[in-house]
């Protein structure tokens, strides 16, 4: 009965967990998209279209946070075990870039779907798109991932938890 219970609190435990990581990572970019999407609206009213995306910053960064949390689950990014710091930065947000931009294609599907398009037709809208428009957002998506990366990987080298604790505990980088 007592591996019962003790399985109980690791699952309990561990979904707590996932949750504030999930929770970590939609709210880093929720900021990050929100202000992309405050910088469109900037340059929109430039040029008089009015344009306030509220609740698409939101919903894209809890989209993109489960994502995210997929990707870490099948450890995308870490077949390559590089010692060198950098390398293993770049390596692993080019691999979360590239999951992004498959499980993106795949919700634009969905989404299409969702809207009584056919597949072909969602295909063909993405395709009509320019390369800028089309490269422009998994880009950008490269710029947010490398630092939320980097953060996790030096806290590794660090050894968990010891880059959290010298950013945000009172007695900073004296206990470490």
């Amino acid at each position: 009965m007592a591996d019962t219970h003790g399985n109980k609190d690791s699952i309990a435990q561990r979904f707590v967990t996932e949750l504030r990581e999930y929770l970590i990572i939609s709210i880093y970019l929720w900021i990050c998209f929100g202000v992309l999407l405050l910088y469109k609206t900037a340059i929109l009213r430039a040029e008089q279209v009015q344009f306030i995306p509220l609740g698409i910053a939101a919903v894209k960064a809890l989209i993109i946070g489960k994502f995210i949390l997929i990707g870490k689950a099948v450890k995308a990014g870490n077949r390559l075990s590089s010692n060198v710091l950098l390398i293993r930065i770049i390596w692993k947000s080019l691999a979360f870039m590239l999951l992004l931009v498959v499980f993106t294609l795949v919700e634009e599907m969905v989404v299409g779907r969702f809207h009584g398009h056919t597949v072909a037709n969602t295909v063909k809208e993405l395709t009509a798109r320019s390369w800028p428009e089309l490269f422009a957002p998994s880009l950008l998506m490269l710029l947010v991932l490398i630092p939320m990366i980097s953060f996790e990987e030096i806290d590794r080298s660090l050894g968990k938890g010891t880059l959290r604790r010298m950013l945000f505990d009172r007695t900073g980088a004296g206990d470490v």
